[in-house]
């Protein structure tokens, strides 16, 4: 009994560590999340020629994750835990705050080059966070957590930011941002653990070429793992967000009026994408704790990458509004339930292994690299191809991930059989 209680007990300081960093999190997201919709409108108060210049500064941030991503990998296995927080917390407070102050396009390219490092910073560390508190019963709890309490930062960012930069300027609010953003430190001295331990604390240092390092951590789950990462967020998370308003402009044959206000395809987008974050903290922790009670991770992964598959299928049919925006909405929650599904599978595949920061950092790659090329496949694909087939494209890929999954899970259950077979048999 007195050991169920401290098991309980562990359990909630590990949620609330894990909050902690979530909720740091967002705050720190909320001036890049701002940007996403009121740079494209206010861009020339900050000194912008062009709408072009608009499209390099919201993805810079992304491209310059990729290199960095094994730097930061090392910077975790050499320094501490919530000093390497600390330097997140402080450039992105610096890169909010420059935002209101900078009106020269290429410190901005500096400023959102630093946002995309305390980013990279974030990401891995909440991984890698989760690894050290979590076990194989409450994993899938903390992944949904995280998940769905640091995407509160989007919603700050694009509904309370984009509201008060309409009323007040970007500047203003970028400042008011980055000063919350720098409150944030003495959270980070409160609730974030001075260093985490892994396995690579306790065996002997030795110095291991990339190779060997894939050759000793990889394994035939991890590798179908990452291959699936790549494609959802190039094909799902990355292209779907990036073309939604543009889908839904498309849609709307004319504009909506709600309540007497006039609204457009910006705005609709701007609340479907809301909705999204703001239930999101109440679904995925629930996805979590149902991936900890069963075995069939595989299988949830399948079946809902076949409702991802059939929801992508509908988007481009002719569909009254009413019908198609609901659609949508579950289209983007089902890919945000996918994600979990990953990133819990991905962390249990990182949680027995000895080199754990390796294999996060290598997750943290492929998912920058697929979400980065997400919206520039997007509209390629569009102009080559047509947005209907480019959805229906993305189905199809998406039914073959499902397909992929069911065929070499079945395969890997009949090779465990056959030789637990073979082992009864040696034993007689």
């Amino acid at each position: 009994m007195a050991s169920h209680k401290l098991e309980e007990q562990s359990d909630s300081s590990s949620k609330q560590t894990i909050i902690a960093l979530a909720l740091i999190t967002a705050l720190c997201l909320a001036g890049d999340a701002m940007l996403y919709i009121v740079l494209p409108t206010q861009w020339k108060e900050i000194g912008l020629t062009s709408l072009v210049q608009v499209g390099m500064l919201l993805s810079i941030n992304r491209f310059v994750r990729l290199p960095l991503n094994p730097l930061i990998g090392y910077i975790y296995k050499k320094v501490n835990f919530r000093k390497v927080i600390l330097i997140a917390v402080v450039l992105s407070g610096i890169s909010t705050v420059g935002y209101g102050i900078v009106a020269d396009f290429r410190i901005w390219i500096i400023l959102r080059a630093t946002w995309g490092i305390a980013w990279a910073l974030f990401k891995l560390g909440g991984y890698l966070l989760i690894l050290q508190l979590s076990t194989d019963t409450n994993r899938g709890n903390l992944v949904g957590t995280y998940n769905g309490l640091f995407n509160l930062g989007s919603l700050v960012g694009m509904l309370i930011g984009g509201f008060f930069a309409d009323l007040f300027g970007l500047k203003i609010i970028s400042i008011v941002l980055g000063t919350l953003a720098f409150f944030c430190i003495s959270f980070v001295f409160k609730y974030i653990p001075k260093a985490i331990y892994t396995n690579e604390n306790q065996v002997k240092k030795v110095k291991t070429s990339l190779i060997r390092n894939l050759k000793i951590n990889m394994n035939k789950t991890i590798v179908k793992i990452l291959f699936t990462a790549l494609l959802f967020n190039m094909l799902l998370m990355g292209m779907l967000t990036a073309i939604l308003s543009h889908i839904i402009d498309i849609k709307l044959t004319n504009e909506i009026e709600l309540v007497g206000i006039v609204i457009g395809a910006a705005t609709v987008a701007g609340i479907i994408q809301a909705l999204r974050w703001g239930v999101l903290p109440f679904i995925t922790p629930k996805v979590g704790s149902i991936l900890d009670k069963t075995k069939q991770k595989n299988t949830l992964l399948e079946v809902f990458l076949v409702c991802s598959a059939i929801f992508l299928f509908l988007i481009p049919l002719p569909i009254h509004l009413g019908i198609w925006l609901p659609i949508l909405f579950i289209n983007l929650i089902i890919a945000s339930i996918i994600n979990t599904i990953i990133d819990s599978i991905i962390t249990d595949c990182a949680s027995r292994v000895n080199n754990k920061v390796f294999i996060m950092t290598i997750y943290a790659i492929v998912v920058d690299f697929g979400s980065a090329l997400g919206p520039i496949t997007g509209y390629i694909m569009e102009q080559k191809v047509g947005l209907a087939n480019l959805f229906w494209i993305s189905a199809g890929v998406s039914l073959l991930l499902s397909l992929f999954w069911l065929l070499t899970s079945s395969k890997a259950n009949v090779e465990n059989n056959s030789s637990q077979s073979n082992l009864i048999t040696k034993n007689k």
